[in-house]
């Protein structure tokens, strides 16, 4: 091990005790300045230990505000209106719902730009393989981020290191950029696996890079139909044991976005129509919510509180393992593979308590007993990817992907799938951007009429 790896531990230790805590902000005088954290050993690891914490705010941002747009999420009493009208399908631009998904999405990117930068010009000064964990955890962090933007926006910018005025593009350059880095990614590591020292003190304990890196090629695959990449990427991800089940984590004081917002101002519940719309056997609302009969939301939503989420520690999870099981099966039954696809699903379904030793949402559901054609098959999962993936954000595009965008549903009615195709685009760009301005990047316009599906550009 590097002598400079040796003291980097005790730099981690002492700047970022806890993930979701490490600020890289550089406002603050006390902070070491942007050219410090990217030309010290001491440095880069740091930025790597913050990317983590930005990405799980990130991530938060955008699983928050999707489950509000869709069917999964209400304001609880507290919430302001904003938070409110946003579960009604209504996200004016400038409100924060809007802005903090972009935002925090391109702090995220802007670390993993940094660490990238970093890695690179104090190649020479790390063990090739705690450089190449750097590498592949920026490549996988930015790509993921970047995805949660092209899930929300309709145009985004993908260039933005050191570029004062960057141009938005449209989905299917962006996606091919998204899918490029986690290709790196992967190849990164496969040419030199990450060292001992990268997994023991610098990867979130409980994180299992191989595994995300895959399922994140999986699903962006499949968000492209590449249907055989995605199932390849797909069969990558370990499905049982601990390591299949990667975690970010939040010792005390930090706390789980979640459980940042159960209430308050911001604040949000599941929408209790969620588990009543299971099946009667389905069990997977017991990893996440408290059944209730009263509870409601500020405009009368009947909602659940949280179970999963009420410890402020609870962990997080990057991907929920049966996801890959679903991009499986959805890419079989595409190739009109349907005994295999619906031996995947039924994994899915079938999975109980005990199974494949995680603790992940678990349906407890008979196999389905006859074989169902292709159209049936991928309705099916469809509804089992509602059930498992809930909260993860991956239900909006779930809906666009099925042209299930049902329009705004005013209080007290109940929405069903999503209610909008994207955000407006975040005020704080217009202002700095003269690309992104009102002229030359209008909001996009919502469909006028329902089900809708949403075009990109």
């Amino acid at each position: 091990m590097r002598r400079h790896e040796q003291c980097a531990v005790a730099l981690a230790a002492v700047a970022c005790t806890v993930l979701g805590a490490c600020s890289l902000d550089l406002q603050n005088p006390n902070s070491p300045t942007e050219s410090q954290v990217t030309t010290s050993v001491d440095g880069v690891i740091a930025l790597a230990t913050g990317l983590q914490g930005r990405f799980a705010t990130s991530y938060g941002n955008f699983a928050y505000m999707a489950g509000l747009v869709t069917d999964e999420f209400a304001s609880t009493a507290a919430a302001l209106i904003s938070i409110s009208d946003a579960e009604q399908g209504a996200v004016p631009s400038g409100t924060a719902i809007a802005d903090n998904v972009f935002n925090s999405v391109y702090r995220t990117v802007r670390t993993a730009d940094d660490l990238l930068t970093g890695s690179d010009a104090l190649a020479s000064q790390f063990e090739p393989g705690t450089r190449s964990g750097l590498r592949a955890l920026a490549f996988a962090l930015k790509a993921e981020a970047l995805g949660e933007a092209i899930q929300s926006y309709q145009r985004i910018p993908i260039n933005t290191y050191g570029v004062t005025a960057p141009s938005y593009v449209g989905r299917i350059e962006a996606l091919a950029y998204v899918r490029a880095l986690l290709d790196s990614a992967a190849a990164t590591i496969a040419a030199t696996p990450p060292s001992v020292f990268f997994n023991a003190n610098i990867i979130t304990p409980g994180v299992n890079l191989p595994n995300v890196i895959q399922l994140f090629r999986a699903r962006y695959a499949r968000m492209a139909n590449d249907d055989a990449t995605a199932l390849a990427a797909a069969n990558l991800v370990a499905r049982t044991g601990p390591a299949a089940l990667s975690l970010l984590t939040f010792p005390a004081p930090g706390v789980n976005p979640y459980a940042n917002v159960t209430g308050g101002t911001n604040g949000i519940a599941p929408r209790r129509q969620w588990r009543l719309s299971m099946a009667a056997q389905d069990q997977r609302f017991v990893y996440f919510v408290t059944p209730s009969t009263t509870l409601t939301g500020r405009v009368g939503a009947a909602l659940d509180p949280w179970s999963r989420y009420a410890n402020p520690q609870a962990p997080l999870a990057i991907y929920f393992p049966d996801e890959a099981l679903l991009i499986k099966a959805e890419a079989l039954a595409n190739q009109s593979q349907v005994a295999a696809a619906q031996a995947a699903l039924d994994s899915v379904r079938t999975d109980c308590t005990g199974g494949r030793g995680l603790d992940d949402p678990k349906a407890c559901l008979p196999a389905l007993s006859t074989q169902l054609s292709q159209s049936q098959l991928l309705t099916e999962i469809y509804v089992q990817r509602r059930y498992e993936l809930f909260g993860t954000g991956l239900r909006w595009e779930d809906t666009r992907r099925r042209a299930a965008i049902r329009g705004p549903v005013s209080a007290p009615a109940i929405p069903t799938d999503g209610q909008r195709c994207w955000l407006p685009y975040a005020i704080g760009d217009r202002n700095a951007n003269p690309n992104a301005t009102f002229t030359a990047l209008p909001d996009p316009t919502e469909p006028a009429a329902f089900p809708a599906s949403c075009p990109a550009q």
